[in-house]
Order: C-alpha cells, then sequence, then structure tokens
C-alpha cells in the first residue's frame, strides 16, 4: 500500500483528478491540499510555488497506471511520488483493498 502525493498548478482541476482515479478505482481514497506554498532554490534564487496538492491512498502495483491516468487528463509535466504505508489497522486495510481494482 502507498500515498501518492500529486502535484497540481492551480490551473488544473483536482478535484476532476480525484473522480476521475476514483471512478477507475486506482485509488480508495484522496484529500486536495488547496494553495499549498511551496519553495525551491532556481540558480540561487529563491522560487515560490503555490500548487493544489493530491494525497491518495492506493496498491502498490497500481502507481504505474496512476502515473498513465494522470498523463492522460493532466499531462507529462506533473510531480508524483508515493511513499509506502508500513502499517495500518483492518479497517484501512479494508478500505484500500476493497476501492481499488483487484490485483
Amino acid at each position: 500500500m502507498i500515498n501518492v502525493t500529486i502535484y497540481l498548478k492551480k490551473r488544473h482541476n483536482a478535484r476532476d483528478l480525484v473522480k476521475y482515479l476514483l471512478l477507475k478505482k486506482l485509488i480508495s481514497s484522496a484529500s486536495i491540499d488547496e494553495n499549498n506554498i511551496s519553495y525551491r532554490l532556481v540558480d540561487s534564487v529563491l522560487v515560490e510555488d503555490v500548487n493544489n496538492i493530491i494525497t491518495a491512498q492506493s496498491k502498490s502495483l497500481l502507481f504505474t497506471e496512476i502515473l498513465k491516468a494522470v498523463r492522460k487528463n493532466i499531462g507529462e509535466e506533473v510531480p508524483i511520488n508515493s511513499t509506502p504505508i508500513v502499517g495500518v489497522n483492518r479497517i484501512f486495510d479494508e478500505i484500500i483493498r476493497t476501492n481499488t481494482l483487484p490485483i
């Protein structure tokens, strides 16, 4: 099981992407953090980015399909990462297993 983090520019509709991923059973649940501010250095200049961040739960074997779905709906230039979920209780386990595609 994994948490998938998708960084969308504000011009993209995070809600529509979440609905699509849920209906395709690629994720079991998601939350959206709107107007998330992050910072990075570009040529020694501090740059501020404002994004909408989707954090979703899924099965690790569905990660490649999630990448394809985001690429299809949004495009190539979307930063996405995943982190393992190393421990869950029975309720959380059932939510992920029953609300995603069978593997």
